[in-house]
């Protein structure tokens, strides 16, 4: 690898001896460089039971994409239960369809959904001035995620991602765009309301980016904005800035899904037969 290039190994904790000891010193006695970090995690439990073939608690990535449920919910499940360290993390799913459905439906896409349909109908899709003081907090919070990601511990950068998200919807629940719509002479003030709660929601975007790739994508085409960078948290959205027509994100989780996914997977679930005497 070039030289300053960091050199990152993610393992699980069952080969620790073996990977964090032995490995490097064949690669350092080969004339190999030695990795730079090396991330050791847990185990993965399904509903609280080790994942187990015999056992009836396997689930595989493969049928979870097979039964069409969207990878950036377990991702985001995921994300929000790693800390950095070898605890096990458990997939829960009366958790993981309670904690998807709350946070990035009812807490992150909400804020784009309630207030981006004002900005096409209304205002030719064009923003107000996207930047405010309200909005201090979601940009103070920069570099307190970014230390939280650099040292693994999703699960903190996405509970100060999640708490920003509340500071924008209770901005949202203030203002009710929904009502000033329906006021004579308060164009201006809905007009900033939605173009306000847009920037905001663009900055969430911006933190959720490392762990919602293709809904960011979505994002930057909906904001009409290039890929977005961690150095773009004060490239605030301009007054004149168009946007495009809002095109749903994300849907919620249905149990049936989940009960799909369960019953796909009896057979890889089902507690294997006795071996034969």
């Amino acid at each position: 690898a070039a030289e300053g290039t960091e050199l990152v190994h993610f393992i699980g904790k069952d080969i620790l001896y073996f990977h964090a000891l032995f490995w490097p010193a064949m690669l350092h006695n080969a004339g190999y460089r030695v990795p730079t970090q090396i991330n050791a995690h847990g185990f993965l439990t399904v509903d609280g039971a080790k994942m187990s073939k015999s056992r009836g608690t396997f689930i595989t990535a493969e049928s979870y994409l097979q039964q069409g449920l969207n990878p950036e919910w377990l991702r985001y499940y995921f994300a929000a239960k790693l800390n950095g360290t070898m605890e096990d993390i458990d997939l829960s799913f009366d958790d993981f369809i309670a904690k998807v459905n709350s946070d990035l439906v009812g807490k992150y896409v909400n804020i784009a959904s309630r207030c981006a349909g004002f900005i096409s109908k209304r205002f030719d899709g064009k923003l107000a001035e996207g930047r405010a003081d309200w909005q201090a907090p979601l940009r103070e919070a920069a570099e307190r995620i970014a230390a939280a990601y650099e040292e693994r511990d999703t699960g903190r950068a996405l509970r100060e991602i999640m708490a920003l998200a509340d500071i924008a919807n209770v901005f949202v629940n203030d203002k009710k765009p929904w009502e000033l719509a329906k006021q004579e002479g308060m164009d201006a003030e809905l007009h900033a309301a939605c173009s306000q709660a847009i920037e905001a929601f663009r900055l969430l975007t911006l933190y959720l980016k490392p762990i919602l790739p293709a809904v960011t994508a979505a994002v930057e085409s909906f904001l009409n904005l290039p890929a977005l960078g961690w150095n773009d948290v004060d490239a605030a959205l301009p007054a004149g800035h168009a946007i495009n027509a809002y095109q749903h994100l994300m849907t919620r989780v249905d149990r049936k899904q989940v009960d799909a996914l369960i019953e796909a997977n009896k057979d890889s679930l089902a507690p294997a037969a006795a071996p034969a005497a």
